[in-house]
């Protein structure tokens, strides 16, 4: 129940990193898996897509989270992914992106339920030469297992003294039994922070397949209504490499 779940991410670090990295989720999902109120995913994607940019610079990587839903409604959790921002020429930069997350889920009626949940986003090293760590505010509404809307409220987005607002409504559909079709449509006002002209919309559409019931292929074709900028080497703000049009792939394994 990952509240801030994205698209597909990059392996562009060390060896020893994807063997540490690999080594702690393995860890995590393997003392886990008897219990089970847990949860946990590890997945293969071709790229890490954030709200209409790249967090890895188009390039393949992992990612994995793990939680815990009580009886009662609410729940916890981290995610780590791997990260690689276009400031590569920085000593100091960041490879590993943490999300511990907590939320509640109130049914309202037979058919709909909320959910309320805050997610921090906090990084092994500077992003843009930068601290970056933040925290985001979700709320969102459910109706039966096939229409959700969330709002999210960042007040201080990776630490450039900025809020960021965004707005998201995803729908899912079962095709067969195996398939099933989803899309989404966002809209992130987040034009201080990228230094844009205008806040934009962003959307994906795709279908996801269940090998097994621990195993599933997603491919998703993934777009935005944004003009794209030119990537500035030495730029001192934030300024990650923004999304073109592209399918994306994802391997995931979960329990």
């Amino acid at each position: 129940m990952n509240p801030s779940a994205s698209l597909p991410a990059c392996l562009d670090c060390s060896h020893d990193f994807s063997v540490r990295y690999l080594g702690l989720i393995c860890l995590l999902l393997g003392t886990s898996s008897a219990i089970a109120e847990w949860h946990g995913e590890l997945s293969v994607l071709s790229d890490y897509i954030y709200r209409g940019y790249s967090k890895n610079r188009g390039n393949p990587l992992l990612q994995g989270h793990l939680d815990y839903e009580a009886d009662a409604g609410w729940y916890a959790g981290m995610g780590l992914s791997q990260v690689s921002f276009d400031d590569r020429h920085d000593a100091d930069h960041a490879d590993l992106e943490i999300k511990p997350y907590l939320g509640w889920t109130l049914p309202l009626t037979s058919d709909w339920k909320t959910e309320l949940s805050v997610t921090g986003y906090i990084y092994n090293d500077k992003v843009f030469a930068h601290d970056s760590d933040y925290v985001e505010f979700y709320a969102s509404l459910h109706y039966r297992d096939w229409l959700s809307a969330r709002v999210s409220v960042a007040p201080n987005a990776y630490q450039r003294d900025v809020t960021t607002v965004n707005y998201e409504l995803n729908y899912r559909h079962d095709i067969l039994d195996t398939v099933q079709f989803s899309a989404g449509l966002g809209y992130y006002q987040a034009k201080k922070l990228l230094e844009l002209e205008d806040d934009y919309f962003y959307w994906n559409a795709g279908v996801s397949w269940f090998l097994t019931s621990y195993l599933s292929l997603d491919v998703r074709y993934v777009d935005v209504n944004l003009d794209q900028r030119n990537y500035q080497e030495n730029h001192d703000e934030f300024y990650p490499r923004l999304l073109e049009n592209k399918y994306l792939l994802s391997l995931t394994l979960g329990f």
